[in-house]
Parts: C-alpha cells; sequence; structure tokens
C-alpha cells in the first residue's frame, strides 16, 4: 500500500509454555526485554530513538508465541528491524527492570481477587484445563520462583529460525521486505533445542458444581465444558450456534434471562474452537444473589432447549447474515490482515483460511446449525462455577449436584 509512507511489520517465534512451577516466565521475559533494551543500546536510550523517529516497537510472550512487532516511517524500517535484531542477539534484561515487572506482577495477581468476575471466569479455565498451559495463571510462588538466569534461558530458547515469521505491511515491496530481512536477519540462526509442542489436554475436571466465596451482593454464574478444535468440519456452524445462543442483546440468553424475566445484568455464552487443542463453550450470567439459583436453573433449561431444538428459521437467517456482515469487517485495516496473515503462517493453515471461512459461512443452512447444537451443546455434563455468598442465594447449591469448594488462593 503505497498511499502513505508507513510501514508495519511482526516478527513471530514459536515459544514454549514454560516450566508449571515458573508461570509468568514468558511475560516476564517480554516485558523485560522490551523496557530493558539491549547491552548496546539501554532502555532510555532505546526509548528516546524510537520516538524521536516517532515510531514504535515493542515485545509480546505468550503461552505459544513471542513476538517482536513495529511501526514506522518506511525510511525507518531497517533501522527497526536493527534494533529488533540487537534486542535478540544482545538482551539486557538488567535486574532493576525484572524486579520491577516482578512488583507489578505480584501486585495484580494481589488484587486479582478483586474482581469476582475476574475470579469465575479464571476458575472455570482452570477446571476446563487442569494441568495445561492454557489453565494456568500466575501466582506469587511461581512470579518469585523467575531468577534472570531462568529469562535467559527461556530467551536463548525461542529466538531460532524454526518456526518463525516475517511479515510486513505498508509502502514496501517483497521485493524490499526480501532485502531488509536478508540484511538483517539473513545470517541469524538462533538456539538450537527444540521447542516442544502445546501439549494436548488431558480430562477436564468433572462435571459438578464449584464454589468460591466472595462478600459481594451479586452471584456470578458459569458453566462449560470442552468442545472442538479448528479443524473439525462442524466448528462454522458451532460459531453461527453460539452467536445465536449467546452473543449479544438479541441472543436467545439474553431475551430469555435478562428481558423476558429480568434475573441477569449481563448474560451470554462463549464457543471457541482454535487450532492446536480443544476449544471451550461457557455461558455466564451475574444476578441477584436472591436470584442465582433461578438464574442458574434457567440457563441450563434454556441451552438444553436449544441443544435439542436450535434455532428459528428467522434467528438464523438474522444470525447468518449479521455474522458474515460483521466478518467482513474483521480484517478492516491492513495491520488486522497482516496479524492475521503471520499467525496463519505460524499455525501452518493456509493463508487463504480467511476468505476459506467466509464462503463456509455463507453456504451454512439451518440444518447444519440444529446438528452442531444438537451434537456439540451438552447442558447436564458442564462444570458450574458460582461465584459469591451461598447462604445468600435463593437456593441451596446442593440442589444442583455435589458442591466442591474451590481454593482461590493466589499464594
Amino acid at each position: 500500500d503505497h498511499e502513505v509512507p508507513l510501514v508495519d511489520f511482526y516478527l513471530s517465534f514459536p515459544s514454549p509454555s514454560g516450566p508449571a512451577d515458573k508461570v509468568g516466565l514468558a511475560s516476564m521475559t517480554g516485558w523485560a526485554l522490551r523496557n530493558g533494551g539491549s547491552v548496546n543500546i539501554p532502555a532510555d536510550s532505546l526509548n528516546y530513538l524510537v520516538e524521536f523517529k516517532a515510531a514504535s516497537i515493542g515485545v509480546s510472550a505468550g503461552q505459544e508465541q513471542l513476538q517482536v512487532y513495529g511501526f514506522c516511517l518506511k525510511d525507518d524500517l531497517g533501522l527497526l528491524l536493527e534494533i529488533a535484531r540487537d534486542l535478540i542477539d544482545n538482551p539486557a534484561y538488567p535486574e532493576d527492570k525484572i524486579e520491577f515487572r516482578r512488583s507489578n506482577m505480584l501486585e495484580g495477581i494481589r488484587r486479582s481477587n478483586d474482581n469476582p468476575r475476574g475470579i469465575g471466569s479464571r476458575e472455570i479455565y482452570k477446571l476446563l484445563y487442569p494441568d495445561h498451559p492454557w489453565g494456568r495463571e500466575n501466582s506469587t510462588t511461581t512470579v518469585n520462583a523467575i531468577s534472570r538466569d531462568d529469562i535467559m534461558n527461556y530467551h536463548n530458547q525461542v529466538f531460532q529460525t524454526e518456526g518463525a515469521v516475517f511479515g510486513v505491511v505498508g509502502d514496501i515491496t517483497l521485493e524490499e521486505a526480501k532485502e531488509l530481512t536478508s540484511k538483517h536477519f539473513g545470517d541469524f540462526k538462533g538456539g538450537d533445542v527444540a521447542i516442544e509442542p502445546l501439549p494436548k489436554a488431558g480430562e477436564a475436571a468433572k462435571p459438578g458444581i464449584y464454589y468460591a466465596y466472595k462478600d459481594v451482593t451479586q452471584a456470578y454464574v458459569y458453566a462449560g465444558h470442552r468442545t472442538i478444535t479448528y479443524d473439525d468440519p462442524r466448528s462454522h456452524a458451532a460459531q453461527i450456534m453460539n452467536y445465536i445462543l449467546g452473543s449479544g442483546m438479541q441472543s436467545i440468553l439474553s431475551k430469555r434471562i435478562r428481558v423476558d424475566e429480568g434475573l441477569a445484568y449481563g448474560t451470554g455464552s462463549r464457543f471457541s474452537a482454535p487450532v492446536p487443542i480443544e476449544g471451550t463453550f461457557t455461558a455466564f450470567a451475574s444476578t441477584r444473589l436472591a436470584e442465582a439459583g433461578r438464574t442458574l436453573g434457567l440457563m441450563n433449561e434454556v441451552i438444553s432447549d436449544y441443544a435439542e431444538n436450535g434455532p428459528t428459521q428467522e434467528q438464523f437467517d438474522q444470525a447468518l447474515k449479521a455474522y458474515v456482515n460483521s466478518y467482513v469487517w474483521k480484517y478492516e485495516s491492513s495491520e488486522d490482515m497482516l496479524y492475521r496473515l503471520v499467525y496463519l503462517k505460524w499455525r501452518g493453515l493456509p493463508l487463504d483460511s480467511p476468505q476459506r471461512d467466509l464462503e463456509a459461512y455463507q453456504n451454512l443452512t439451518i440444518e447444519d446449525v440444529k446438528q452442531a447444537a444438537k451434537e456439540l451443546l451438552h447442558p447436564d455434563n458442564m462444570i458450574k462455577v458460582v461465584v459469591g455468598d451461598k447462604d445468600q442465594l435463593d437456593q441451596p447449591l446442593e440442589s444442583f449436584g455435589e458442591v466442591i469448594e474451590l481454593d482461590i488462593s493466589t499464594e
């Protein structure tokens, strides 16, 4: 795109999940790499240099991917790639920056139980993915266990050529992009320690009622189970299935629980069908303590009815039109499309997957969605998490099944 002399770039590396006793290592590494600068360019000098050029450079790290990304004038792309290479080859990781980041992370952990909605969301994922990276959460113990040596070892493991992807968009040609990457990364070798792929998820926790005490005036209710992966032929129908059931104010859950009964301040559902492992279906609602049992029962009733009967033709037609229209705008900006393409390349998926997905949505029928609801929704096999004061509820939690109390300690 040569309309304006600007470019965005993403440099992506597969990253390990990190050890279970040092959760937070990836996040700390990514932050300390960018904010600690390199041996050659200390953090303050790096910030000044980037700001002087009206550019930006950042690092983000998660459970499976570390990215160095930036935005600049076209003429400065070479400089930003030079900086990125220097950060990779000569990271400083000063102790004061590591300790600053540690203190911020510990404060976030200390405050994590202040938000009861966050407790429910956090705990249900821990139950859906027990002993798996997707279900792990930082704790004071794991964050305090991270040393500078751990960060350096993690850094040396992440930055290698195997699986690395470079993406760039803007005022640049393919030839220019190849020339710049060859100049700044042509001799890059990186580490030689193979990164273990994300492990398969084991069994989820057993279905039942899980309870976390919180002295609040509302109850926060979550219910869910594991689902399917992206390559499942039902994944597109499942997204429309969930859009009708629990996405937005026009959804069935919102109409029944919030509008018709006035029970919930917020309610809905989410469905994920990711690439590497099984995703999740989760429904949620926040309501008055004195209505929590009724809300939980109605949520189960709505999901059960939908699993059995699916949507009406009108609901399907409206949802499909709205979803397809919104999908077109998902990649409105060139930066959004670039991130998507880098992600697809990193995952080993076809680069035209967005177009293929759109065609799949456009070709769906109501029968596809009904079949997905029947096969993929399991209201009698859900993990249910309730956050609040059970002694103030309108009916005993035990009436829904065995109650298991959760330890929400952040130690």
